[in-house]
């Protein structure tokens, strides 16, 4: 079967880093003729770039700055790019099962060491303002110092349940 190279995307710039551009006949044909029988994403989770990246006009594609583990990015998703907030579900299932459907695995990179809040110093985006102890390692002498064995500034406390 003749595939069509992935680069015929380039006529719906909209898809461009996007789940559903992942998920495209052309792209995935793309990947099948070449052999490929997995693809491995860097974590897709809801991320936010860090602080000093943004006062540089900068931002941080790698998404290990999580705040919610089980929602995929709205960045990547053509759905809310069009002005659909919260079509990034939908998109993320159909990119799975459209890679699935070709016979393609998909492998997730998964950050559940650290958050986006960083340090004593960083944001209150999410389990901070829940219950920091439960959800945050915290230095026994200092409870405002948190234990960073991550280089995040935090570490979950994994053994709260």
């Amino acid at each position: 079967m003749s595939r069509v190279s992935p680069w015929v995307i380039r006529g719906c710039p909209e898809l461009r880093g996007t789940y559903a551009g992942l998920g495209h006949k052309a792209g995935i044909g793309h990947l099948v003729d070449l052999g490929v029988t997995a693809v491995e994403l860097l974590p897709v989770h809801e991320s936010v770039p860090e602080g000093f990246l943004l006062q540089r006009g900068l931002t941080n594609y790698w998404g290990y700055n999580t705040i919610g583990y089980f929602a995929p990015h709205q960045g990547y998703s053509a759905a809310v790019r069009a002005g659909r907030p919260g079509g990034q579900v939908g998109e993320f299932k159909a990119m799975v099962d459209a890679l699935h459907r070709a016979g393609l695995e998909v492998l997730l990179d998964v950050v559940f060491n650290h958050t986006a809040e960083g340090g004593p110093l960083g944001p209150t985006l999410c389990y901070r303002g829940l219950d920091n102890a439960a959800y945050y390692r915290l230095e026994h002498a200092d409870l405002s110092q948190y234990v960073d064995t991550t280089g995040g500034g935090n570490s979950l406390n994994a053994g709260d349940p």
